[in-house]
C-alpha cells in the first residue's frame, strides 16, 4: 500500500469518525435535549476534516490513477454516514 494511499485512508476515518459525531452526538443533543454547546466545534472540525478529505481524494485519485467513477463514489461517500469506512473497504 502506497504511502497516499495510506494517508487517504486515515484522513477518511477521520472524516468518518466526525460526520457520525455530528449527526450522531451533537445534533440530537441540540434538537432533543436542547443542549446546542457541541454543534459549533464539532461542526468546525468536521468541516476541516471534509476539506481535507477532498484534498486527499484528489491527490490520492491522482497517485493512484483512479478514473472518474471512483473519485464520485468517494465524494459521495463523504456526504453519507459511515460512507467514509465502505469506500475506504472497497480500496483496502
Amino acid at each position: 500500500m502506497s504511502p497516499d494511499l495510506r494517508w487517504f485512508l486515515w484522513v477518511a476515518r477521520a472524516e468518518g469518525v466526525s460526520l457520525l459525531l455530528l449527526f450522531g452526538l451533537a445534533m440530537p443533543l441540540k434538537y432533543g435535549a436542547g443542549i446546542p454547546e457541541l454543534v459549533q466545534p464539532i461542526g468546525m472540525a468536521h468541516g476541516a476534516l471534509f476539506m481535507v478529505y477532498l484534498i486527499a481524494l484528489w491527490h490520492t485519485g491522482r497517485v493512484e490513477r483512479w478514473g472518474a467513477l471512483r473519485y464520485l463514489l468517494g465524494f459521495v461517500a463523504s456526504l453519507l454516514p459511515f460512507g467514509t469506512f465502505i469506500f475506504e473497504r472497497r480500496l483496502g
